[in-house]
Formats: structure tokens, C-alpha cells, sequence
């Protein structure tokens, strides 16, 4: 089934580079998922993280946007996250980290 794997597509977006994340995030996918988000690291660009699409994250996938928050305070560029999907925000809640991760309302143009 197509929801059973996840895809990263990186676009760069005027000042910014977009990361939109589709699919299962868990273990299988974590490698994909936080090797992207390193790379959208490198540069001084904010990046944004699209998780409109994410029909599941486990544990794994919040420990990858925690990895990337972490190397933002670190130096790297910053992260934004955008509309994360039902399941994503469960996890953000329950976990209590929503309020550690920015979240905006719209992606760049």
C-alpha cells in the first residue's frame, strides 16, 4: 500500500527550503526522513516541515524533529513546522513537545 511508505520531497521556496513528509514515519522510514532533514540543514535557510501528509509517526519520527530542532539551537538552520496532521499533533500533544517545535500557519511562497 502506498500509506505504508513514506516520501521526503525537498523544494527550495523563495528564502526557505520545504521539506514535505507523506506517509508512515517509524522505524523503516526514520533513515530517509532524518537524512533529508539533515540535508535541508546545511544551508542557512529556514526550513519548513510539511506533515500535512503523515498518516502515522511513532517515537522515531519525533525523536527526528527533536534531532532537528536540537541542531538548529546548535547552529543549522532553523525549523518551522507546518499543519501537522491528525496523528502527527496526537503525538506532539501527548508527547508534550508541541510547544518546544514552532509551528506556523502558512509555508513560504
Amino acid at each position: 500500500m502506498a500509506d505504508e511508505q513514506v516520501q521526503v520531497t525537498v523544494n527550495a521556496q523563495g528564502d526557505a527550503v520545504v521539506v514535505a513528509v507523506t506517509g508512515v514515519v517509524d522505524a523503516l522510514s526514520l533513515p530517509v526522513v532524518s537524512h533529508e532533514l539533515t540535508d535541508a540543514q546545511r544551508g542557512s535557510q529556514t526550513v519548513f516541515i510539511d506533515l500535512s501528509g503523515v498518516t502515522f509517526m511513532d517515537s522515531r519520527g519525533l525523536g527526528a524533529l527533536l534531532a532537528a530542532h536540537e541542531r538548529s539551537r546548535e547552529g543549522a538552520a532553523p525549523i518551522r513546522i507546518y499543519a501537522p496532521s491528525d496523528a502527527v499533533r496526537r503525538l506532539l500533544d501527548v508527547s508534550g513537545v508541541g510547544p518546544i517545535l514552532t509551528e506556523v500557519a502558512a509555508l513560504p511562497e
